[in-house]
């Protein structure tokens, strides 16, 4: 199976980054984008076990994703990941509900993906704050996490689920899900 390998970050200084990327050679793939996740389960079978079915909404794109268990070397993450494209996200939304899989969770961001070498970076603008994430093989997420100034043991080991939960756990104003007010949408 595919694998997902990733790191994540706190994204402090975007203008720097930016500079970086450029510095390093990367090239941006997609100008900052609104992405909208349901996350799906039933009865929380698939949380129990650390696994995830998410339908994603990327710009015209439509994704369905499904997500193994976690495990980390280094700091870094790794999950088997199967992905692929569907035609419509309501639908594909409306398929799993009518196989017992109910949405749980929404959460949207603002993204904008680069390529540099065989990884991929991402800085993603959400509710909660700014993060980037750099996806690729294990030497080279090291590699370009180096270039790029940060200390792996900076990375941060939560999902943006586990990360918007502890937030609500401080922030009384924060709603059920992980969203942009109404205002701030496309």
């Amino acid at each position: 199976m595919p694998a997902e390998i990733e790191i994540k970050f706190a994204l402090k200084d975007r203008p720097a980054l930016v500079r970086k990327l450029h510095e390093i050679g990367a090239q941006r793939l997609y100008a900052e984008t609104f992405e909208d996740n349901i996350v799906l389960d039933k009865r929380g079978e698939l949380r129990t076990k650390g696994n995830l079915l998410r339908v994603r909404k990327f710009g015209k794109y439509a994704l369905v994703t499904y997500k193994g268990a976690m495990a980390f070397e280094g700091g870094v993450k790794s999950r088997e990941e199967v992905q692929t494209g569907v035609e419509s996200f309501e639908l594909a939304i409306q398929l799993f509900d009518s196989l017992g899989y109910k949405p749980v969770f929404r959460y949207q961001k603002f993204r904008e993906v680069w390529r540099v070498r065989e990884s991929e970076v991402v800085l993603d603008r959400t509710p909660i704050g700014d993060y980037f994430e750099i996806e690729g093989p294990l030497d080279v997420i090291r590699t370009v996490a180096e270039e790029l100034g940060m200390n792996m043991d900076a990375g941060i080991r939560q999902s943006y689920a586990d990360l918007y939960r502890l937030a609500r756990r401080t922030r009384a104003d924060l709603p059920e899900h992980m969203v942009f007010p109404p205002e701030q949408l496309p």
